[in-house]
């Protein structure tokens, strides 16, 4: 029998809840963010990271990554019109609340040609996890329309 990949799959992994995703008037674009009382969100938390949306279920819903975990949340799922965002939002406003489920990654520093260059793990953690979660579950989460 396959191993499902659901929310328990990531927990033990080392991902933890950031906050979840409701409809709102509060923006414009109808969704907001509560955060969960661990993480203290703020301008300090501009870190790499992977993440995940789950449903109440623990059913995967969408990977992703971003060099700015708190931009992307405060800002992007927010207010940012574009077609991810607004499938996202759309999702939360008519289906369910969305559980966002974070892995920091850290930022590694090299000197290349004599430069100081920053890069992080998190675009190839999210590559990562979406070929294991469309090799094991035969498709790719429901908010991933395709592979980048």
């Amino acid at each position: 029998m396959k191993q499902a990949i659901d929310r328990e799959y990531y927990l033990e992994k080392g991902f933890e809840l950031y906050g979840i995703m409701i409809p709102s008037d509060k923006y414009a674009q109808g969704i907001d963010i509560m955060y969960t009382s661990g993480h203290k969100h703020s301008k300090s938390d501009n870190q790499p990271a992977a993440y995940f949306f789950a449903n109440i279920k623990g059913e995967v819903l969408r990977h992703g990554e971003t060099q700015d975990l708190s931009g992307r949340f405060r800002y992007g799922y927010r207010t940012k019109v574009n077609t991810t965002n607004d499938r996202i939002r759309e999702y939360v406003k008519t289906v369910e609340n969305i559980w966002v489920y974070v892995y920091r990654t850290p930022i590694v520093t090299e000197k290349v040609l004599g430069y100081k260059c920053e890069t992080s793990y998190a675009k190839g953690l999210e590559k990562n996890l979406l070929h294991e979660f469309e090799e094991i579950m035969g498709r790719l989460p429901i908010l991933n329309p395709m592979k980048k």
